[in-house]
């Protein structure tokens, strides 16, 4: 009994190698983030890029977590690329033009991202976060299409998946998010 409870145990460990993403996530050095160029943010974006297209096998995130105010939140729906149940996902010259004109501002609240393989409907999620982080499945050669997710302390909020991404090799998914109010 033991030993099929080893084999159950190996055979688990073999199917999900590779499959466990970096639990903390890398932080993206914000320091060069006080002032109001936001060059940082876009060197961040070029770097997830150029990693993304060394590392094919992986699936890269970017997450920026963002905040407007709420008597704007319909403006950024009409421009949404995607919409969550939490969070409302811009392009990334949408994101850099509201952060230099000060409509939108880098959320400093806790948040937990997660991905789901829609093949498999396998749920990868990563320790509770704040800031831009980069987020990577080391091994996703098995995942073809996912959805997105964001969870935040407030319980109230609708988690809801997002539509469904089809995978790209070699490229980072910036994933500029307005979270709710």
């Amino acid at each position: 009994m033991v030993a099929l409870g080893l084999v159950a145990v190996a055979v688990a460990a073999l199917l999900f190698s590779g499959r466990v993403p970096n639990q903390e996530g890398t932080v993206v050095d914000q320091r060069a983030g006080e002032s109001d160029d936001f060059g940082w943010l876009e060197t961040a974006l070029k770097q997830c890029d150029e990693q993304a297209a060394k590392d094919r096998k992986g699936l890269h995130y970017l997450v920026v977590p963002l905040v407007d105010e709420p008597r704007d939140e319909p403006g950024w729906r009409r421009i949404s690329i995607n919409d969550i149940g939490n969070a409302i996902l811009i392009n990334s010259e949408d994101m850099l033009a509201g952060l230099r004109r000060k409509a939108l501002r880098i959320s400093t609240d806790e948040y937990v991202f997660s991905a789901r393989n829609e093949l498999t409907r396998d749920v990868l999620t990563w320790k509770p976060s704040t800031g831009v982080r980069k987020f990577v499945i080391n091994d996703a050669t098995g995942i073809e299409q996912f959805k997105i997710q964001f969870q935040s302390n407030d319980a109230s909020r609708a988690i809801k998946w997002g539509a469904t991404f089809t995978r790209q090799e070699g490229n980072c998914y910036w994933v500029n998010a307005i979270l709710r109010h």
